[in-house]
């Protein structure tokens, strides 16, 4: 597996594109998420994030997110997503 690919701090709107193409560029590969230092996290890049982990998944390759930052694991959980796994709806049901 390569380094984790570190997510940036403001994951929104704005950032979904070079995220889109950047996971792109990573695709036919194991890959890492680095999700430390995430401080804001939209919709539309969290819907990237959640594309490209089924994709990984169809692939049969693994996408994993490493150190979900705080924001990241409330974000997840407010939509009823696992944050380790936000391409699965969290245990229970979710929201």
């Amino acid at each position: 597996m390569t380094d984790p690919f570190p997510l940036p701090d403001r994951l929104d709107s704005s950032a979904a594109p070079a995220l889109l193409q950047a996971l792109l560029h990573h695709r036919g590969q194991p890959l890492a998420l680095d999700a430390a230092g995430v401080q804001v996290i939209g919709a539309l890049a969290l819907e990237v994030v959640v594309a490209a982990g089924r994709q990984w998944q169809a692939d049969g390759l693994t996408l994993t997110i490493d150190r979900p930052s705080p924001r990241f694991r409330a974000t997840c959980r407010q939509l009823g997503l696992d944050p380790d796994q936000p391409w699965h709806l969290m245990a229970g049901g979710g929201a």
